[in-house]
């Protein structure tokens, strides 16, 4: 049975992971400099995050949870659906949108679970998909 902060640190992990995974499916269909700029960045902050989750979770002396294949293959069929007929630099930016305001939402539920000292984690992530929500605004 995983504590509090276990919990949020899986939490944050699973949320950078498809946050992670979400950019690289959708990386080849964008067209615009700016958003591709914005993605890639956003790409090596997830990876660091994950990074750091997982560290985290290692010290506890457990190994984060990867997301089911079926999660994975859902999420991927679902972004080549939605991209099929419209991969507008704004329809994309709305995408990656819609996945960091879910990532919010799912993080916000769990700092309010109560965090511990695994909150420093969740804040910065929380605040950084904040960010890239005001960001990814100027492609609508």
């Amino acid at each position: 049975m995983l504590n509090k902060n276990e919990e949020l640190l899986s939490e944050v992990y699973k949320n950078t992971i498809m946050g992670r995974d979400s950019i690289i499916n959708l990386l080849d269909k964008v067209s615009d400099n700016g958003l591709r700029s914005e993605m890639t960045d956003e790409l090596s902050v997830y990876r660091r995050y994950a990074k750091e989750a997982s560290e985290k979770l290692g010290e506890r002396g457990l190994k984060p949870k990867e997301l089911p294949m079926t999660a994975k293959m859902g999420a991927k069929m679902g972004m080549v659906m939605n991209t099929m007929l419209d991969t507008t630099t704004s329809h994309l930016a709305e995408m990656m949108i819609n996945g960091a305001t879910m990532g919010i939402i799912n993080l916000e539920k769990k700092l309010n679970d109560g965090g511990g000292e695994a909150e420093r984690l969740a804040r910065d992530v929380l605040r950084y998909e904040k960010e890239t929500v005001e960001r990814l605004g100027q492609y609508l």
